[in-house]
């Protein structure tokens, strides 16, 4: 798990990180496009453009944290917390527990 005791101590670091509404919207657009691109290559069979799939996160997290919320983005350090992090922070926001 690296510095963290637990996941939860991570997340709450990671949220001290995306307290800007519109981060977090940037962030979810950018998964979603980036899942968008993954389903269209399973289903056009151009499986190469699953390659092309993280581009649209990883522009979210340039964009997120160099405009909208500048922090030092800790994304690259952890990326599976993050990966984790990013679906549980948008369930929250889904669901009304965090400001959509």
């Amino acid at each position: 798990m690296g510095p963290f005791k637990s996941f939860d101590e991570f997340y709450a670091l990671y949220m001290q990180h995306h307290r800007n509404v519109w981060n977090r919207r940037v962030h979810l657009l950018g998964w979603l496009l980036g899942v968008g691109v993954g389903l269209l290559a399973l289903v056009t069979g151009r499986y190469l453009l699953i390659l092309l799939a993280p581009l649209p996160a990883l522009g979210a997290i340039w964009l997120g944290h160099w405009v909208l919320e500048p922090t030092n983005a800790i994304e690259f350090k952890h990326p599976l917390l993050t990966a984790l992090a990013n679906l549980r922070m948008f369930g929250q926001m889904l669901t009304g527990k965090l400001p959509f």
